[in-house]
């Protein structure tokens, strides 16, 4: 077992906390929209995210470009995604694996579930992409939760899709935007405090059970943000959790909402 002190450190405060709402777009597909102007923290570098539950096939293959499209199917997802892009991608994103679409200068892709009917459900996350990279060459990453050897905090289990632990775990894949995207399991009771630069944002899904912060308990379903700090802390409730960190250094780079058309 891993450990890691946590002495002298100083502990990130919650600025604030979130259920948003669910809005059912059509017969097998219900999505909440985490904006940064409906927060009291700052996403950057994310510009949104998207929880979604789809069981059927929704969106044709349609552009990105200047940003990364991110699908996380969480662990607790009935089913997968499959991926087809412009660069010749065709990858299955089942239960627990991240796919990184880094739309760079531009490329076209669609998302559809494995089977048709199967609710998958995840996350979809749009995170900026630098300047300097805008019009760089696009690039596609791939993680199985299976590839990933967690780093064992007592009863809590960390998986490093992308971003360090630490020193202690190295990300699976290294995108061109600084970033940390880890999933978390929580045994019951099991206290965590996760490490991060301290001028990093940082926000938390609970994506599963429940988590406590300064005794106060949030659900499933529950964005929470953090300010700066070393720590945060966290705690499940009497069962067990999962939960979802997305942190990084803010880019605070204009953006071109829409594209050319």
């Amino acid at each position: 077992m891993e450990t890691l002190s946590a002495t002298d450190r100083t502990t990130r405060p919650l600025l604030g906390a979130l259920r948003p709402e669910w809005q059912r777009m059509s017969e097998g597909l219900s999505i909440a929209k985490i904006h940064p102007a409906s927060l009291s923290w700052e996403l950057d570098p994310v510009l949104q995210i998207d929880w979604f539950r789809m069981s059927r096939r929704f969106f044709p293959p349609h552009p990105h470009a200047g940003f990364s499209a991110v699908t996380l199917m969480l662990p607790n997802s009935a089913g997968g995604f499959i991926n087809r892009d412009s660069l010749g991608d065709a990858s299955a994103i089942p239960p627990g694996a991240m796919h990184w679409t880094e739309a760079a200068r531009g490329m076209m892709h669609e998302e559809v579930p494995q089977i048709e009917g199967l609710e998958c459900h995840g996350l979809q996350i749009f995170v900026n992409l630098p300047a300097r990279f805008k019009l760089a060459a696009p690039a596609v990453y791939h993680v199985e939760r299976e590839q990933l050897q967690p780093v064992v905090l007592g009863g809590a289990k960390v998986y490093c899709y992308v971003g360090d632990f630490a020193g202690l775990r190295r990300g699976a894949v290294a995108p061109r935007t600084t970033v940390a995207l880890w999933t978390i399991a929580l045994e019951a009771h099991a206290p965590l405090a996760l490490p991060l630069p301290p001028d990093w944002n940082l926000s938390l899904l609970v994506t599963e059970g429940a988590i406590v912060v300064d005794g106060q308990t949030y659900p499933e379903g529950s964005v929470l943000g953090f300010g700066h700090g070393d720590l945060v802390r966290i705690e499940p409730g009497a069962t067990p959790a999962g939960a979802v960190v997305l942190a990084g250094p803010a880019l605070r780079e204009p953006l071109a909402v829409s594209g050319p058309s």
